[in-house]
């Protein structure tokens, strides 16, 4: 834990057993994005006993990653799959587990039937369980905060198709007066008698922003739009003599080259802070000043880099596609 920086990286075997392993020196990197293509964690883990590798860091077993702030809310799960390759090594005076995972969802069958192992604590909250599942299936959590007033005094555990999972904690809201929709891309929690709210992320240069870049790809719009900068031209009288193409002419090909300009959508690339809530289709109002960027973005995928080191990386890159 460094600067204020709170990390976990908790592993739990095929016989149920949970285990933080945040105590030794790890350095992860995981990969997601909104279609599932790339939903990947490699990790490092520092001088694990021969025991830890044996039971908890073997091909099989589920693993998730949280990062966030030591002040303010709980940290955020970044990540969580299984592990699928695991090897060691000596490296100078070390011993180094470098184990790799996939997210468990499935694109060649339908989502809700991805199995789990769910395992919560006396005194979780709904929140633990929803964040959890959006984290397996790729989905992104709205109105999570409202599920935070479901208690579950002697835990929460459920093992079998997420689908039922899914099914057994809308009942367990309902007595709250919450209720759950599920969609291919989001969770949203709601409420059945009141108004429902949700968060978004804000990122500035004061808030979170580190740099900003635009990867908006102009040259593939415009050779998208040649048939009809084509078309233009084509309208045009050709006499000799005659300019055919004027830049202050509002009916000429650059006029439509604009249009199609201002209406794309816009892609940036940006590297944050490590911002617990944010996942893969989450909304996200980009404000820099600087740059002329201010509008609501959403995140296409990001990149997350996390360590307990005092030279570990503790930030995010996330590619955004405008709303």
């Amino acid at each position: 834990m460094v600067w204020g920086r709170s990390m976990r990286l908790e592993a739990r075997n095929k016989e149920g057993i949970q285990v933080d392993v945040a105590s030794l020196r790890i350095d992860a990197r995981c990969v997601r994005s909104r279609v599932f293509d790339d939903n990947e964690l490699e990790a490092t883990i520092h001088n694990a006993s021969d025991d830890t590798v044996a039971r908890f860091l073997a091909r099989g077993t589920n693993i998730a990653l949280y990062a966030g702030y030591e002040q303010g809310a709980e940290p955020g799960l970044m990540y969580q799959g299984n592990i699928i390759d695991s090897r060691t090594f000596r490296s100078g005076t070390e011993v180094l587990t470098v184990i790799r995972s996939m997210a468990l969802r499935s694109l060649t069958r339908p989502f809700t039937c991805t199995p789990v192992c769910l395992g919560f604590k006396p005194g979780a909250d709904a929140s633990q369980v929803v964040d959890s599942i959006c984290s397996i299936l790729g989905l992104v959590p709205i109105g999570k905060e409202m599920a935070a007033s479901v208690k579950f005094p002697a835990g929460w555990t459920f093992v079998g198709p997420v689908s039922q999972a899914i099914k057994r904690l809308a009942q367990d809201m309902r007595a709250k007066g919450l209720g759950i929709y599920v969609d291919l891309a989001e969770m949203v929690v709601f409420r059945y008698s009141q108004d429902s709210t949700y968060s978004i992320a804000y990122l500035s240069p004061d808030s979170g922003l580190l740099s900003l870049q635009d990867t908006t790809d102009y040259m593939s719009a415009a050779h998208a739009g040649l048939q009809d900068l084509a078309s233009k031209v084509g309208e045009k009288p050709a006499k000799r003599g005659d300019v055919v193409l004027k830049p202050d002419d509002v009916d000429d090909a650059y006029a439509q080259l604009d249009r199609i300009f201002t209406n794309m959508k816009k892609t940036y690339s940006a590297r944050t802070i490590v911002v617990p809530k944010m996942r893969p289709n989450s909304l996200v109002h980009v404000a820099d000043p600087g740059r002329g960027v201010d509008g609501l973005f959403v995140v296409d995928r990001m990149e997350v880099a996390v360590g307990n080191g005092p030279d570990s990386s503790f930030a995010m890159d996330l590619n955004l596609v405008e709303a």
